[in-house]
């Protein structure tokens, strides 16, 4: 089953939709993400640091409309829209 992950673009929401579980978290969560490797994405929580997103390869992982992220580069891009604090 993949993982989608993107920024709802009218929520500004982080979503992580795993079939058909979905998890929200809103803008200015306290969410951190680490790069591990030169491949693949975690995402944490700052205060218990319980892993949001288990390590995972950018190939793995899919944008909103399903479609397998091309590079870490474009799921780092994506990811940036949510962890950019001027929203």
């Amino acid at each position: 089953m993949a993982t989608k992950i993107y920024e709802d673009g009218t929520t500004k929401e982080l979503v992580i939709l795993r079939g058909s579980d979905e998890d929200r978290y809103p803008a200015f969560s306290e969410l951190k993400r680490k790069k591990i490797g030169s491949s693949s994405l975690e995402i944490r929580s700052i205060a218990s640091d319980a892993a949001i997103l288990d390590t995972t390869a950018f190939g793995d992982l899919q944008d909103s409309g399903g479609t397998p992220y091309a590079s870490f580069a474009a799921l780092k891009t994506e990811m940036d829209k949510y962890f950019d604090a001027t929203l």
